[in-house]
């Protein structure tokens, strides 16, 4: 056997350190490094699941506006005009109530505008975090502005219109996440999503 056959060759000698290395297991400080790491991606993916769960709770609001938009069409199909059922977009004057990150009933008799929402006849299923407004107007009557961060460059109305505004507050942080949708187009404008 040549020299070098004998250095790559393992003696029984450094099997036997192997083996005793292996049998040990992890020293402290490996063990404390995994559960920091366990502990960090763990931090990370319990923010990412509630903004997540924040987020999703902005499918209610888009149903519910959904909702009110079929009402508002039903309402105009019978009178030639659109609902308006506030006045403005304020947080005091948004229905079912002011959103707080609570559940509310939808029907709130309590609140001053509850006949015309009735008279609306938005139909939901289930409560919701958020609180909404619907300002309506007349052919040339000017659009109010959402509580949007951008101000919305609306045309001026040849026909009836409607403005549909929902805002909730689902970590209850005093930051709103806001919905806004008109009869000018089918999209809906969303702000502040996760919040």
């Amino acid at each position: 056997m040549s020299p070098s056959h004998r250095v790559t060759e393992p003696t029984n000698r450094s099997l036997a350190r192997r083996r005793k290395r292996l049998l040990q297991g992890f020293t402290l400080v490996e063990l404390l490094a995994v559960v920091a790491m366990i502990g960090i991606l763990a931090a990370l993916a319990i923010v990412g699941y509630r903004r997540y769960l924040n987020a999703s709770h902005s499918g209610d609001a888009k149903v519910i506006i959904g909702a009110i938009r079929v009402a508002e069409e039903s309402y105009r199909a019978e009178t030639l005009s659109y609902l308006g059922c506030s006045t403005n977009f304020a947080l005091a004057s948004l229905y079912p109530a002011t959103p707080t990150g609570a559940r509310r009933h939808w029907v709130n008799n309590s609140h001053g505008k509850v006949a015309c929402w009735r008279l609306l006849n938005v139909v939901t299923d289930s409560p919701t975090r958020y609180g909404f407004a619907v300002v309506a107007g007349a052919a040339g009557a000017a659009v109010p502005q959402p509580s949007l961060s951008q101000a919305v460059a609306w045309a001026t109305p040849t026909e009836p219109w409607y403005v549909i505004e929902a805002r909730g507050d689902n970590d209850a942080d005093g930051v709103y996440s806001t919905l806004v949708s008109s009869s000018f187009n089918g999209e809906i404008a969303v702000e502040h999503e996760a919040e």
